[in-house]
């Protein structure tokens, strides 16, 4: 055969068809992670592009659809913008699944059997000349990311009664269509007829399994779990916990929704009676429990939702190990989890730059965070922790890497063990999908990530159920979340050289607080003793306060400034700067001063 027509061939399976009235797609299946990452999407063609300011408010940017032998799977972009997918919005998605416009409910130049509402969270299946009104378990939905985003991957399970038509086919062929019902609201495609696809049975790799063993035995297990309202002590559930907690074997164990520490570590420590176990305090209902012994403990926020353990992992990883455990605010309470973030990325930049925390710890200290997050809202609650950018600078200080060596933290992906997704809670009655509330957090400057994975026994086999001691059921019968697990990589040459876990050079730090009426704190660092000059100076340049004019050691210095010039009056409100002058080189940051 001629090699361009076999070029041919290959982009019309593979690639698209256009023609002006309808959009064709024609696929081969693709291996898709349903977890808010995308890149696997890299290799799949793009199904229908859109105009560029076609639209008021949401305007699409593109379309792909690929499948595997479970799941339909839709791709979607906007050109601009951020939208919340589970609330707030219009957005309808129509699917044809037997490919004909005279049956199903006509829209669009297409004869859907599936409408589904994302921002009502519910939709409705056409069959027979009924309407039947569907939720997302009737469709085995997946939607990631659960927070605002300007790209999203969706999963419908191909068997679902709505896309096999009450059972009476299987999907091999079909259309699409997109549309915001709203003014002026966007639609792919733009003219009738449909996103048109065909699903090739070919062969999509099956999900490759995640063991739960360790890489190493040496490896420090940290298991997160949100367990319902003290499901460990319930009778009824305490069996299926129990098999649980003893296959993943874990050395740190993070609870949500448990109250009482010393009830649960004596549970704990029955299930593993070799091992000597230890209990944190519990602060509201966050509790740490740990094969190491814990050094101190502490609440991190005035809400009692979020709490720090010092392990002393000294031997396992050459430091201290220290645990961040997080409950947030549930649900539609986005200014609540918003304050809950800042502050506690105020107080972790305090304890970071100047040792200002509940309990000393040493510079470098290994850290991990996390808990069940609640992140079903905005995307900046994921970024305050990440990347220390704090919404509200006013009350909590400036924004802060939150690394050792002055990056990002990195926010951890993990999957399920058997199945291509990553979302850790699901309730089948709720109108809400299945999401990603429970994250890991942890500090790549000084740990390196051993195996992570999310354990859901649904989607486990017999032969993997029987080898590790558990039972189908066990993880939806436990709690509406899944256990998240991490394993910290034991090798004490990992992480930075405690000499670069500071700057190397002067450092002169952002004022705390700023704004601030009455006294702010200056934060510089030095990598030696050096004669330094700190003074105030206003907009034009004038010296306003000469603060110090000495030999300082090695480290950070902390100064404070009244608000008051060389002859102690008081200065008016204003911008002022801080100016240290160090070695031949001089830094400034603002400061406002409100009275």
């Amino acid at each position: 055969m001629h090699n361009s027509l076999l070029l041919f061939i290959s982009e019309v399976v593979r690639g698209l068809v256009f023609s002006p009235l309808l959009v064709s797609y024609v696929f081969g299946g693709d291996p898709i992670n349903i977890d808010g990452l995308f890149e696997d999407w890299d290799d799949v063609p793009t199904s229908y592009s859109d105009q560029n300011g076609d639209a008021t408010t949401a305007d699409y940017s593109f379309l792909k659809i690929t499948h595997d032998s479970e799941f339909l799977f839709i791709y979607f972009k906007f050109h601009n913008g951020e939208f919340l997918m589970q609330d707030w919005n219009d957005f309808h998605l129509y699917i044809d699944a037997d490919n004909d416009s005279m049956t199903g409910n006509t829209f669009h130049g297409i004869g859907a059997e599936l409408e589904w509402t994302f921002g009502d969270r519910s939709g409705y299946k056409y069959s027979n000349g009924q309407q039947t009104e569907l939720y997302q378990n009737d469709l085995s939905l997946r939607i990631a990311p659960t927070i605002t985003s300007s790209e999203f991957e969706i999963a419908i399970s191909r068997h679902s009664t709505a896309l096999t038509i009450d059972g009476s086919q299987s999907i091999t062929q079909g259309k699409i269509v997109l549309t915001e019902n709203s003014n002026n609201g966007d639609m792919m495609p733009d003219n009738a007829g449909g996103i048109s696809f065909t699903i090739f049975e070919d062969e999509v790799f099956p999900t490759e399994p995640i063991t739960l063993g360790r890489l190493n035995d040496s490896d420090i297990r940290v298991l997160s779990y949100n367990t319902l309202n003290e499901g460990i002590l319930d009778g009824d559930r305490q069996l299926h916990f129990k098999r649980i907690i003893q296959a993943l074997d874990p050395d740190v164990i993070a609870l949500q929704e448990h109250g009482d520490w010393e009830e649960i570590d004596d549970v704990i420590q029955s299930w593993f009676p070799n091992q000597q176990w230890h209990a944190s305090w519990t602060y509201r209902d966050l509790v740490v429990l740990s094969r190491f012994s814990i050094i101190n403990d502490a609440n991190m926020i005035s809400s009692e939702r979020t709490m720090a353990a010092l392990l002393d992992t000294e031997d396992e990883l050459g430091k201290n190990l220290l645990i961040f455990n997080s409950h947030l605010s549930c649900c539609s309470n986005n200014e609540d989890r918003q304050q809950q973030v800042d502050e506690f990325a105020g107080a972790w930049r305090e304890w970071i730059l100047n040792n200002a925390g509940p309990f000393e710890i040493e510079a470098g200290t290994p850290f991990v965070h996390v808990g069940d997050f609640n992140y079903v809202g905005f995307r900046q609650q994921v970024e305050t922790i990440r990347d220390g950018d704090i919404e509200d600078e006013n009350q909590y200080g400036n924004d802060f890497l939150p690394d050792w060596d002055s990056t990002s933290i990195i926010d951890l992906f993990p999957r399920h063990t058997h199945r291509r997704m990553g979302y850790t809670w699901r309730k089948d009655g709720s109108s809400f999908n299945p999401g990603k509330l429970d994250y890991i957090f942890y500090s790549d400057a000084t740990i390196d990530s051993g195996k992570h994975f999310i354990l859901n026994t649904l989607a486990m086999d017999e032969t993997a159920l029987d080898y590790y001691g558990l039972e189908w059921h066990d993880t939806q019968e436990a709690s509406d979340h899944l256990p998240v697990v991490f394993d910290i990589y034991t090798n004490n040459d990992v992480g930075i050289e405690k000499d670069h876990i500071l700057p190397i050079m002067p450092t002169l730090y952002p004022n705390y607080p700023n704004p601030f009426n009455s006294t702010t704190t200056i934060t510089f660092y030095l990598s030696k003793p050096e004669i330094v000059d700190l003074s105030i100076v206003d907009v034009m340049g004038n010296t306003v306060q000469k603060l110090i004019h000495e030999k300082r050691p090695v480290g950070n210095s902390l100064i404070n400034w009244d608000g008051t010039n060389m002859m102690g009056e008081s200065v008016t409100s204003g911008i002022y700067f801080s100016l240290l002058k160090v070695d031949g080189r001089s830094f400034e940051n603002k400061m406002v001063l409100l009275k």
